[in-house]
């Protein structure tokens, strides 16, 4: 009879991981705290994203305000 040993089904590259969350890993992460730095780095990309909307919209509200009430 023969043992059959389990092999593990996938094994995580790190680098490119890193490379498509853009931070650095250590490199002994588990797939379940891989999940979760996922989840925080697409958080903080949404609220970057919200901010820079928000600017853009302040400048924009600023532009038609000057160009209404203009210097005189």
């Amino acid at each position: 009879m023969q043992i059959i040993k389990p092999k593990p089904r996938y094994k995580i590259n790190y680098k490119v991981v890193a490379d498509h969350l853009g931070v650095k890993l250590r490199g002994n992460e588990t797939f379940d705290e891989l999940l979760k730095i996922e989840q925080q780095v697409k958080e903080y990309k949404e609220r970057k994203q919200r901010i820079a909307e928000e600017n853009a919209n302040i400048q924009r509200v600023d532009a038609q305000v000057k160009k209404y009430w203009g210097k005189k």
